[in-house]
């Protein structure tokens, strides 16, 4: 597929006749964007979550209203009151602060993570990230710094060395750790050569804005410029002095770059300088040079220089082989590419290092304690990208990890792909965008959580095709930054795990938001039944009235339950598996735990109800109840539920208790506590407020009924927590 300009290419210069041969979506940028476009638009985890939370509550509320509209006709309310309450009593089991919660949550999350380095585009995706199950990495520069350097030379049969690090064009050439004198730099300088005329990229010198020396093109070619320069070579002088004739630009089927030169002082020759992989500019070669002589190559040779790049692979160094050929000036600007660069000279090899990021094996080791199993997905050589895998922690030390080839994938059923991705620690090298599709299309598949990283538009595919994409955002291409939903403003695997950890963090503090919601929820629930009940059989007026009711749900707690959503991470979350999709924050066991909750609180509600008109010494059924004293007396069950919710959500938010040191790490939460008991003493005492919610004060024997009711709540809830970790405890045992 050569002479082929795609869509989307920029031409920077020149002029060319083409024929037009594909559009639209024929051509090869409109086939990637089938491919992302084929991804279905799905719901996160998150969001199945709160749709599987928001059926439970319709059917619940729905139900539990007609059963209670009915309860109040029986009990001789009038149908107007009965439908009143009963709507009002729908309203109430409805969790209102919980929207509040989950958005507060992802936006002090997204905030977060965008001091990080980790753009969030999409809300819903933090947590997403913190349900991961299995990371398909890149590797090239999120696992590495994308900052190559030219570390080796195989020059002939001669091995040397090459000291500096960065863009910087300082260092040394060495053999066998002694610096090359100039006279014998000189004898090396053709080889060198080939890199600086076969790349494009440009070294930039520091300046007022930036201190260090920087990079305008690709970092492969940065690092060939560098170590040009660290020899004396120059570009635009050597440019002049060979101009160029002619590009064959890089492929990735063929993996070689050519540029045709003029020779020096000479009207009639030329030269093509090669660069490439070493395995596609051996295939291509018939000669090499050795010593500065030129002889047929041989088996032995060939064997002799793949066993260099062998070597040096599983060294984590990033091989690039060079080669020349004479040409004449006719073929110089007519030949093929075939033609060209075929019977090439093989001059030797130049081996560079991308070192991995310093931050990246703290951040693959705490990925791997998760219980997260990272894959690396790379089209980079296989060795290559086994020895950066082992240098960033991949995978168990003492086991060797899987390699899999982009062709050895394609003969794989699906089941032995699968299993190996789910089992972490594998390699899929010299892979395509449809074999990455592949991938992370089997593991969604299976039920697993999957985040992908990439850069290129090639990324694009999976990217949209994962649960979480995961883009570039200093090499990543805008095709694969729309394509995410995070990108990494750094690029960095590390700032990854940190977003992931953040996600667990979020999904805590949102399960504690539903609980805390659905447990004043029931308490309202089996208040309301007490006091139908106590209607129908005794003709005692209802303990709460609609408006206060709607008071503990959409005033009193919502502040509070909002403000879960600033709690940091207790204890080891990234030590914790990540959590499965199919167990529901409302199971059997929360439901039950709900309702336990629900029963003593309403339960304590009801009794402090009853207990107040004894203290006032009236008949709750007489018929000339004082309406100040039912007022009074409907705002301490009021009162009552809100304290003991108020108790139950700070119990709730810590895994130690109430009395934990970790109830003291949210300024916010505690901010919103007062706030809360503004509201109350508003309802309880300042005459405008209270008239609007028909409440009443309280006495301060009543506040000490109330006080008793929440040590009540707190005691029982401390004690069953004890249990609960004593049983724990013997169960690991």
């Amino acid at each position: 597929r050569h002479n082929l300009a795609y869509t989307g290419t920029t031409v920077a210069t020149g002029e060319a006749l083409g024929i037009v041969i594909a559009t639209g979506m024929n051509t090869e940028l409109g086939r990637i964007a089938s491919l992302s476009q084929a991804a279905p638009n799905e719901l996160s985890p998150l969001q199945h979550e709160l749709r599987h939370i928001a059926t439970y509550v319709t059917y619940g509320v729905v139900a539990l209203s007609l059963v209670l509209l009915i309860i109040a006709i029986q009990a001789d309310l009038a149908f107007k009151d009965a439908l009143l309450f009963a709507v009002g009593f729908a309203s109430s089991l409805i969790p209102q602060g919980l929207p509040a919660e989950v958005n507060t949550s992802l936006a002090q999350a997204a905030g977060k993570l965008s001091r990080a380095k980790a753009l969030v585009k999409k809300l819903s995706a933090v947590e997403t990230l913190g349900a991961t199950h299995v990371i398909c990495t890149d590797k090239t520069g999120t696992l590495t710094k994308n900052e190559m350097t030219v570390q080796e030379l195989l020059i002939g049969a001669t091995e040397y060395s090459v000291t500096g690090t960065g863009y910087e064009p300082i260092g040394k050439v060495c053999r066998d750790g002694k610096e090359l004198g100039p006279s014998q730099v000189k004898a090396l300088l053709e080889f060198i050569r080939v890199g600086l005329f076969a790349s494009n990229a440009r070294l930039l010198k520091p300046d007022k804005v930036n201190s260090q020396w920087r990079v305008l093109g690709d970092p492969t070619e940065a690092a060939l410029m560098t170590l040009a320069a660290k020899v004396g070579l120059d570009n635009d002088s050597e440019s002049t002095a060979m101009p160029e004739i002619r590009e064959l630009t890089f492929d990735s089927a063929r993996k070689r770059m050519t540029s045709i030169r003029a020779m020096r002082n000479s009207d009639t020759g030329a030269i093509a300088y090669v660069k490439g992989a070493p395995e596609n500019v051996l295939e291509q070669s018939s000669h090499i040079m050795i010593d500065g002589v030129t002889r047929p190559l041989t088996q032995a040779d060939r064997d002799a220089f793949l066993a260099v790049h062998t070597k040096r692979a599983k060294r984590a160094l990033r091989n690039l082989a060079f080669a020349t050929r004479p040409l004449s000036m006719r073929e110089a600007k007519n030949g093929t590419i075939e033609s060209v660069e075929s019977g090439l000279t093989l001059l030797g090899m130049v081996s560079m290092i991308d070192p991995i990021r310093d931050a990246v094996p703290a951040a693959m080791k705490a990925a791997q304690e998760a219980h997260i199993k990272v894959n690396v997905v790379t089209g980079d050589f296989s060795l290559t990208a086994q020895a950066i895998a082992r240098q960033a922690g991949l995978g168990d030390p003492d086991k060797d990890l899987v390699v899999i080839t982009g062709e050895e994938l394609a003969l794989l059923p699906d089941e032995v792909v699968l299993r190996h991705a789910l089992a972490g620690g594998t390699i899929f090298s010299r892979v395509n965008p449809e074999d990455k599709m592949r991938i992370v299309d089997l593991i969604k598949k299976s039920g697993h959580i999957v985040a992908v990283t990439g850069d290129g538009i090639n990324d694009a595919p999976a990217l949209r095709h994962a649960n979480i994409g995961v883009a570039m955002g200093i090499a990543g291409t805008d095709v694969a930054k729309q394509a995410a939903e995070v990108i990494l403003l750094d690029d960095s695997f590390s700032t990854m795990v940190g977003a992931i950890r953040q996600g667990r963090t979020i999904f805590v503090n949102i399960k504690k938001g539903v609980l805390s919601c659905f447990t004043s929820n029931a308490a309202e629930l089996v208040v309301n039944v007490a006091s139908l009940v106590l209607a129908s059989m005794f003709g005692i007026p209802l303990a709460i009235n609609v408006l206060q009711i709607l008071a503990v749900d959409l005033l009193a707690e919502l502040f509070p339950i909002a403000a879960l959503g600033w709690d940091k991470e207790e204890g080891e979350t990234m030590k914790q598996q990540p959590r499965d999709p199919k167990r529901h924050i409302l199971n059997g066991r929360s439901i039950g735990d709900l309702l336990w909750c629900g029963l003593i609180i309403g339960g304590l509600s009801i009794v402090n109800y009853l207990l107040f008109f004894g203290r006032a010494g009236v008949d709750p059924a007489s018929a000339h109840l004082p309406t100040d004293i039912l007022y009074s007396a409907t705002t301490i069950t009021y009162v009552t539920i809100v304290i003991c919710q108020l108790v139950n959500i700070i119990q709730r938010r810590s895994v130690h208790g109430f009395f934990s040191k970790y109830q003291l790490s949210n300024r916010n939460f505690w901010l919103s506590i007062c706030l809360s008991f503004a509201i109350i003493l508003s309802i309880s005492y300042v005459p405008a407020v209270s008239d609007f919610f028909k409440s009443g004060p309280l006495s301060g024997l009543d506040w000490l009924f109330v006080i008793g009711a929440a040590s009540i709540f707190l005691a029982i809830r401390e004690l069953q927590r004890l249990l609960n970790v004593r049983t724990a405890s013997s169960t690991a045992r």
